[in-house]
């Protein structure tokens, strides 16, 4: 038997709204041993952006209860069907109860204001979608970015993406972005994502003074990239 919970595929699909906010849908397939009481997804150094419309469900179509502010201390009994979120200094962690024991499917939907920032030179996704903290990691990770706005094309001629700690592939796909793992993550694995979209497709309410481009060369200081 596994020694604890495994995370056998994890999906998130990333719709972008036109005043950079994004609904974000994540789905874990898991196995469930008898060993810990929830899952989390943590999102730190946010900074003004915030988290709303926190829902969860799992493989019987059952709702979780969201029951706003998360206690990390209590059982697994009392957690099972809820949810809620834990409120950091610099960010947010957004918790549910394991539940029952089996291959089990959470469904995690989520707003995020400002995950589209407004630069002096660029409009720009600077985001960690998995931070190298959780544990179990994926065997298998696929994020997809489009907007929600069906008139919006994504691709290499309005954008650019690039993605750092984990190593797999990022592509355009249908009007779209496609991230996915080729290897395995190890203990400091991590999806930084990181897009850049030509002023106009978006009109972020959130904006930075710093340009996108000196941020994009912090970035790449130390990485694999040219």
């Amino acid at each position: 038997m596994s020694a604890r919970p495994q995370l056998d595929s994890l999906d998130i699909r990333v719709v972008l709204r036109q005043d950079g906010s994004a609904l974000i849908t994540e789905t874990r397939k898991m196995s469930i041993d008898d060993e810990g009481t929830e899952c989390y997804i943590g999102l730190a150094s946010m900074g003004p952006s915030e988290i709303r419309d926190l829902r969860v469900s799992d493989e019987t179509g059952r709702e979780y209860e969201n029951i706003g502010s998360w206690d990390v201390d209590r059982g697994r009994a009392w957690k099972t069907g809820k949810c809620g979120i834990v409120t950091k200094r610099d960010g947010y962690e957004l918790c549910w109860g394991l539940g029952e024991e089996g291959e089990r499917t959470y469904v995690t939907s989520y707003t995020m204001t400002g995950l589209v920032r407004s630069y002096p030179d660029a409009d720009a996704i600077r985001h960690v979608f998995m931070d190298e903290g959780v544990s179990p990691k994926p065997d298998n990770a696929h994020v997809s970015i489009e907007a929600e706005d069906t008139t919006i094309t994504i691709n290499s001629e309005n954008s650019d993406i690039w993605g750092f700690r984990f190593g797999g592939e990022l592509e355009y796909d249908n009007g779209k972005i496609v991230v996915y793992n080729t290897e395995p993550f190890g203990s400091q694995g991590a999806l930084y994502i990181m897009v850049r979209f030509d002023k106009g497709m978006f009109s972020p309410v959130i904006s930075e003074e710093e340009t996108f481009e000196t941020k994009k060369q912090q970035a790449l200081d130390g990485s694999d990239y040219d």
